[in-house]
């Protein structure tokens, strides 16, 4: 008999359970859960430098934030960053997400085969997310670019990227380098 009502029991509550969970709301994607389409266009605007067939890290950078240093260094390179557009960027790059393939040019992963010559060195791209102003006519990202040569020679080298929207098109104002090294 016990075990009867203890069978009861708990079909009542998984009953109960899958009612509230089938009623519940869906969660909305925010601007932190996924990477925005106008973030693409960012990325292609700024990749357009590079060549096609260098690599990405296929996660965003994660470590990179806008700290009194970095935005004291972009006012002095000439790129006014406001509040809301760093707390924005610090947010969004809290945590790495992972990219899809929706360049303009076709991109290789890191993790993919793609063709290297014998003896030629490997590039590779790692990108942030991007951060907006309020009004979203203005945006900041950060690359790092990397170099190793065949003779294990090492290049990199991290810029911040200013852009802003002029007719529906993301245009590069401003390349701020934050960072160089090489051996």
């Amino acid at each position: 008999m016990i075990h009867r009502l203890h069978l009861v029991i708990l079909i009542s509550a998984a009953i109960f359970l899958s009612l509230n969970i089938a009623s519940a709301e869906p969660l909305k994607a925010s601007g932190l859960d996924m990477i925005e389409p106008d973030e693409y266009e960012i990325f292609n605007a700024v990749l357009d430098k590079y060549d096609a067939f260098i690599s990405f890290e296929k996660m965003t950078i994660s470590e990179k934030r806008l700290d009194n240093a970095a935005i004291k260094h972009l006012t002095q390179s000439g790129v006014q960053v406001d509040n809301y557009l760093a707390e924005d960027f610090n947010e969004k790059n809290s945590r790495s997400y992972e990219l899809e393939k929706r360049f303009s040019k076709k991109r290789y992963f890191i993790d993919e085969s793609y063709p290297v010559l014998p003896g030629s060195g490997k590039e590779g791209i790692k990108i942030s997310r991007a951060g907006f102003n309020k009004e979203k006519n203005q945006a900041l990202i950060f690359i790092r670019y990397q170099i190793i040569g065949p003779q294990e020679a090492f290049y990199e080298e991290g810029n911040f990227v200013f852009l802003e929207r002029k007719e529906g098109k993301w245009i590069v104002i401003k390349t701020a380098m934050a960072s160089q090294r090489y051996y």
